[in-house]
């Protein structure tokens, strides 16, 4: 493991974004995480830990600390208490994991393909989409907490995942995820509660297979071609508000959708819904920073083009949560990790 110095980050996001890192490590196992680690504790120096880059926008300026990008590689599926384990390393592919579970016929996480990044990405933020979300089927992951220099399993419960939230997110900084297990049936399970993928089969039952590739084309229509745009998908959370908040939104803006959330008096409110110029609220599509503008196929996503700077993208989001707050009295927050330098 090298310690290496002014290292470019923008080719290792998903935006194609951001300056350089001070200093900059790339982890294979946990000795050479601790090695890494202790190498920036002696300098009292800020850590970033950097997966898959597909959540992040990195500073202009880049980052005055170590980043610790993690390849911790490895996944195993394993039987235990009558359901199907699979376990991945941090550093594997989320998608590649999603693949993996389809072609072994093992359901629960279908409805999350084709959402780059990394396994431990994907933990921290608690991904979710189409009805799905990551806690629904993670069973426990292995981390390496940094208070104590130990290696800990944490249970589900022990993460205290919320929406788009985890104890990762609450407690940056201290845990360094290193491994995840999630339970998943053999047994049929198909989730079309998501209304895209209901339409999509037209009252149809799917295979495990055929899910996948739905949820796959269907997200191509709504998000940036990497290839040619950067983008970090959803750039803003859907907001949360009580029951009286949400119908009196819902009254202002007739037809507006709302979802109640599992276990919570509470609704969310669909912001796609609200920024889509068809439905009357907001019409963003003049709206633009330098090469930064909302995408036209789903407007809470930011799309970027060649040379777009941090600082564009973040002066389009104020300008856009402005909007919002004018128009509907509700504040958003940013669902993508905005790293300061």
């Amino acid at each position: 493991m090298t310690i290496e110095k002014n290292i470019a980050l923008f080719p290792l996001t998903t935006f194609g974004i951001g300056g350089p890192a001070r200093y900059f490590a790339l982890v294979q196992n946990i000795q050479e995480m601790r090695e890494a680690l202790a190498f920036a504790n002696a300098r009292a120096m800020k850590i970033f830990v950097l997966g898959g880059g597909s959540n992040v926008l990195i500073d202009d300026k880049g980052f005055d600390g170590l980043v610790l990008k993690i390849e911790l590689k490895g996944v195993e599926t394993v039987k235990e208490d009558g359901h199907m384990l699979i376990v991945a390393a941090a550093g594997e592919s989320w998608d590649e994991l999603v693949g993996r579970a389809v072609k072994e016929n093992l359901w629960g996480i279908e409805n999350l393909s084709g959402i780059p990044g990394s396994v431990g990405g994907a933990v921290v933020q608690n991904i979710g989409a189409y009805g799905s979300a990551l806690s629904q089927t993670l069973e426990w992951v292995e981390v390496l907490d940094r208070e104590s220099d130990s290696v800990k399993t944490l249970t589900k419960e022990a993460c205290k995942f919320g929406y788009r939230d985890s104890i990762f997110k609450r407690e940056p900084g201290r845990y360094v995820l290193l491994h995840a297990a999630f339970s998943l049936d053999s047994a049929p399970r198909p989730d079309l509660s998501y209304k895209d993928l209901a339409l999509y089969f037209e009252g149809r039952v799917p295979s495990l297979g055929e899910i996948r590739e739905a949820v796959i084309q269907i997200r191509k229509k709504k998000f940036p071609d990497l290839n040619f745009e950067g983008t970090a998908g959803s750039f803003f959370k859907n907001p949360v508000l009580s029951g009286e908040e949400a119908k009196k939104l819902a009254l202002k803006y007739p037809g507006m959708p709302l979802f109640a959330l599992p276990e919570s008096p509470n609704i969310k409110i669909p912001l796609g819904w609200i920024l889509d110029y068809r439905h009357g609220v907001l019409d963003l599509r003049d709206v633009r920073v330098g090469g930064a503008r909302m995408f036209e196929k789903q407007f809470l996503v930011i799309a970027t083009e060649k040379n777009t700077t941090a600082a564009d993208v973040k002066e389009l989001a104020k300008i856009v949560q402005e909007k919002i707050l004018v128009a509907c009295g509700i504040s958003v927050e940013p669902e993508v990790h905005i790293v300061a330098r």
